[in-house]
């Protein structure tokens, strides 16, 4: 298999000579005579530009057969949008583009610099001092990129530059998009896998943690010469990547400490890139200033340094004369050795767009939103068929779009030898294994509790919470799909194709159903029909909208949290936290609380959008705050503790510690607060004191959120199974094995409970205490 590079190297002949221009190159792009090349890959070619004042760029031309990809180009233009946000000394800044030129360009910072994988495999593993250097340097990058709203995707060596004065990262946010035009071509596909999470490699959501866990890996490479996953076939490279640990041992103890974390399988435990800077900062410097070090301190090993250095002092080509060859001797163009890339364009010229201006509409990358996957490929389709939950389906209906993605993602060539891995093959390539038969309603077993009386096969995995209104269920999927589902038969009512996926679980309210997308928006969508109101641009949205007297109130991925007007989508309010919210607000008495990334804590007037109070945890706050009947509100951390703050002043009132990170977890009800923790447990606490009523093991990993209704906690976990606890006493009442992870909150209505599983099914369960009772299909 092939992987390619995004865009080739951008400094790939920082070692050795500029790249000869060829007949079929531009002499010109957009404002910028071409002098030289200085790379290829899967999107374009790279090349040396200089502006008309003399300085020196890195101009990146898309392949022709992307440009002429309407939804490739529409994807381009918002992520140049948004990679022209990201300012920060270690991120390599995007200096101008015109995505709809004939074909579209972008220009960045030319750095004359060294890639680090040239560096190890020239010069050898660095020293622990200058790791942590380098560290440090990356992690500034990735806060700075984060704060953008950007995830890099494709964190490795050869996206490093070393320069004297510290390392910069290059192609963030935009190089991921060959992804979602490239992979239907058999062993192609982006990245390298050595380097990338667990989550990207199986197409789980990929946020700022996805970079966090990259860094880890590279910082090994700069340590060892080599990744902490090994070499080898690359289907063993990717399970070794999602199942087994990594191979710290070559790493010194301060080292190895900080990359362990890093490489947390759960994004949820990885620190963030804020974090991990002023973890490094302390290391490094006295002082904290990273800029500062840089400049003063000889950071790289020493013939590292000497290589960036002469780097550095090697004159660029003259537009004025030809590029020297390989051999010294200047070069005419000859012809050309590949396909032209401009087609379209005058000869020899990138020229401006014919619309002209930079584009408005931002976004994230997911899957498009035309009825097709992301490599093309339609998406199984019922023609409108109302039951579509439970017609009969063909060997090829019954595959998840996410398998069709992870089978293409790792190669057609590396399916036997995942397959020989036996239950980790199905793990990588798909959910739980099909069985035979329709998909839709089945016979109920009869009235005991935790029976199933239907599922509904999505296509996708279903990560988002269940909500229920009138009779329909409504869920989102991961391929950016909300489902209508009849809450009696299973039968789909309608489905809605938002711009990306995944984002938030949907919010109902007065006929409408709310919901946040990966494609940054937020929509209203008729609870009837499925017909669109109205949208709302964020910067992400990945946690439920709250709905409260006409009002919706969202936080999304810059930091910021708005109230909108829930009829009409028009902005009322907006208030700046400053770092990334990946919870859902809570509304209370006229007061929202939220938290964010920094560990933030605000109370905000639903008003007026006045900030009342504010506090902070010791790390990210990875729940959405929890309401009980009392004076306290609840949030759950990153340091895996929960913490009861006082409503009205927001002081500490208690803190109790679980064994691991507390996501979007929490439920108060009956004076007790259910908690599902990253240790696998569900804990009860005394809400007045903190006090561990009792502790109940569901399984492996994450605890999803629990839902009490009627002295019963309903909650799921990634050992795939929903369970029924008694709220009093944790006893386990029946639970029902679902055939891959359960992340969404249980919605429980009418005797049934309702939940979305990863392995793309919709399940409806009989509720009811039944002690000693355990179902399943």
């Amino acid at each position: 298999m092939l992987i390619t590079y995004a865009w080739g190297r951008e400094a790939g002949v920082a070692m050795g000579a500029f790249g000869t221009l060829r007949a079929d190159d531009p002499q010109h792009v957009g404002p910028f005579r071409i002098v030289a090349r200085l790379g290829e890959g899967g999107m374009g070619r790279v090349y040396l530009g200089r502006s008309k004042t003399g300085r020196a760029v890195a101009v990146k031309v898309v392949r022709p057969d992307l440009a002429g990809d309407h939804e490739f180009r529409r994807r381009f233009t918002r992520e140049v949008e948004v990679a022209r946000t990201v300012s920060g000394f270690f991120a390599v800044e995007v200096v101008a583009a015109d995505p709809h030129a004939s074909p579209p360009w972008l220009a960045t910072a030319y750095v004359p610099g060294v890639p680090l994988d040239e560096a190890v495999d020239e010069y050898g593993p660095w020293p622990e001092a200058s790791v942590l250097a380098l560290g440090a340097g990356l992690a500034e990058a990735l806060e700075s990129i984060h704060a953008a709203g950007v995830v890099h995707r494709d964190m490795k060596p050869s996206n490093v530059l070393l320069s004297a004065d510290g390392p910069r990262v290059i192609d963030f946010g935009i190089s991921v998009q060959v992804e979602a035009s490239r992979l239907t071509q058999t062993g192609v596909t982006v990245g390298t896998p050595a380097f990338m999470s667990p989550e990207q490699l199986v197409g789980d959501p990929v946020g700022p943690a996805s970079d966090v866990f990259s860094l880890g890996a590279v910082l090994t490479f700069a340590a060892t010469g080599t990744g902490p996953f090994g070499a080898g076939s690359l289907p063993a490279l990717v399970y070794r990547v999602v199942h087994q640990e990594p191979d710290l041992s070559r790493l010194p103890p301060t080292l190895r400490s900080v990359v362990a974390r890093c490489l947390d399988k759960r994004p949820e435990y990885r620190p963030t890139a804020s974090a991990l800077l002023d973890e490094l900062a302390g290391r490094i410097t006295a002082k904290g200033r990273i800029v500062e070090f840089f400049a003063e301190s000889a950071w790289m090993p020493a013939r590292v340094g000497q290589a960036v250095r002469d780097r550095a002092a090697t004159p660029l080509p003259d537009p004025a004369e030809p590029v020297p060859g390989p051999a010294g001797t200047p070069s005419r163009p000859g012809p050309a050795e590949s396909p032209g890339l401009l087609t379209g364009a005058s000869p020899g010229v990138v020229g401006p767009s014919p619309r002209g201006g930079r584009a408005q509409e931002r976004g994230a990358v997911g899957h498009p939103a035309d009825g097709h996957g992301a490599h093309g490929l339609p998406y199984p389709s019922d023609g409108g068929d109302p039951g579509r939950g439970v017609r009969a389906r063909t060997a090829v209906d019954t595959l998840p779009s996410r398998t069709s993605r992870r089978a293409l993602l790792l190669g057609l060539a590396g399916v036997g030898a995942a397959a020989a891995t036996g239950v980790a093959a199905w793990r990588i390539f798909g959910g739980a294994p099909e069985t035979n038969g329709p998909s839709g309603p089945t016979a109920r077993l009869g009235p005991t509790p935790g029976d199933l009386r239907w599922s509904y096969r999505a296509g996708t995995a279903i990560d988002s919470s269940p909500a229920v209104a009138d009779g329909v269920v409504y869920v989102g999927g991961d391929d950016g799909k909300v489902f209508a589902i009849d809450a009696a038969t299973g039968r789909e009512r309608w489905s809605f194709p938002t711009g990306e996926g995944p984002g938030s679980s949907p919010a109902v309210a007065d006929g409408v159903v709310y919901v946040g997308s990966g494609d940054r928006k937020v929509y209203a969508l008729d609870a009837a029909t499925g017909r669109k109101r109205w949208t709302y641009a964020t910067r992400g949205v990945v946690a439920s909208p709250a709905v409260v007297d006409g009002v919706l109130y969202v936080g999304t991925g810059d930091g910021n949290v708005y109230a909108l007007d829930a009829a009409t989508g028009r902005r009322r309010w907006s208030f700046p936290t400053g770092s990334w919210i990946g919870s859902s607000p809570a509304v209370a008495d006229g007061v929202v609380y939220v938290g964010n990334g920094k560990g933030g804590v605000y109370a905000i007037e639903a008003a007026t959008g006045r900030e009342r109070w504010s506090a902070g945890i010791s790390d990210y706050v990875g729940s959405s705050p929890a309401l009980g009947d009392g004076p306290f509100i609840y949030v759950g951390g990153g340091d895996g503790k929960v913490y009861a703050l006082d409503a009205a002043t927001g002081r500490e009132r208690w803190t109790f510690p679980t064994g691991q990170p507390v996501g979007p977890s929490l439920t108060a009800a009956d004076d007790t607060v259910y908690v599902g923790a990253g240790d696998g447990k569900v804990y009860a606490l005394d809400a007045a004191t903190g006090r561990k009523q009792w502790a109940l093991t569901t399984g492996r990993g994450d605890s999803a959120t629990p839902t009490v209704v009627d002295g019963v906690v309903y909650v799921g976990g990634d050992g795939g199974r929903v369970h029924a606890i008694d709220a009093v006493t944790g006893r386990k009442n029946w639970s029902f094995a679902a055939g891959d992870d359960v992340r969404s909150s249980p919605a429980v209505a009418d005797g049934m409970v309702y939940v979305g599983s990863r392995d793309g099914n919709v399940y409806a369960l009989t509720t009811g205490p039944a002690p000693g009772r355990t179902g399943g299909s």
